[in-house]
């Protein structure tokens, strides 16, 4: 009775902990209550929070030995599920960077739940690794359509004129080269035009040639017969 008691005192402490936010409290109440499902929430909520590094390092510098012990099984329980992984390796990372190779290698059990972690971790780097990997395939796509970084008109730019869409540059080329095709069109008969003009005065010259022509042979043939 008294052990259940004492279970429900804890639980109300851990419970006042967690409304005030005085979360290295709280996770010192749920290591000693052997609640992982309350601790993986409370290192969730701080994961969550811009100052999740000094937070943590801070409670987990105020853990015992057998704490950390205990706190590393559920990390590897955590570390198994993909779900849980993410919160499992930020709170791995900062236990390894606090505790020396030395403090490491004191812990009890240490080796067995190194081999619980490792190939879990091995699994989720090589996942990330292929994620980003990915990404830089899509940032090369994008880039290659102009969509991360556009081609800007740099005329356009310095005439101080907004920049156009790609639909009105299509509309723009387009009505360029049919304006383009006028302009040959009107010249060509400008050309053509200018070349009748300046053949007409031959023709004419030639028809007075051959009505002198026609006059001489007159005159010639009468004087013949006069």
């Amino acid at each position: 009775m008294l052990m259940q008691e004492e279970g429900v005192l804890k639980g109300q402490e851990l419970e006042n902990a967690v409304s005030d936010a005085d979360y290295t409290k709280a996770i010192e109440l749920a290591l000693e209550l052997r609640r992982p499902h309350k601790l993986f929430e409370l290192f969730s909520e701080l994961c969550r929070t811009r100052e999740v590094g000094d937070r943590v390092e801070r409670i987990l510098s105020a853990l015992s030995g057998e704490e950390v012990c205990l706190l590393l099984e559920y990390i590897r329980e955590w570390n198994a599920k993909p779900k849980l992984c993410h919160v499992a390796q930020s709170v791995l990372s900062q236990v390894f960077r606090i505790l020396s190779p030395t403090e490491i290698v004191e812990i009890k059990g240490i080796g067995e739940l190194l081999e619980g972690l490792i190939p879990y971790s091995q699994r989720h780097f090589s996942r990330i690794d292929r994620l980003v990997r990915s990404t830089y395939l899509l940032d090369y796509t994008l880039t290659g359509m102009s969509v991360i970084e556009p081609e800007v008109d740099r005329s356009a730019v310095n005439d101080g004129s907004p920049d156009k869409s790609g639909l009105e540059k299509l509309e723009d080329g387009l009505l360029g080269e049919n304006v383009g095709e006028e302009k040959n069109q009107n010249k060509e008969e400008l050309e053509s035009s200018a070349y009748k003009k300046r053949k007409l005065p031959r023709s004419k010259d030639r028809s007075k040639k051959k009505s002198k022509d026609v006059v001489y042979a007159d005159a010639a043939a009468i004087s013949f017969r006069a």
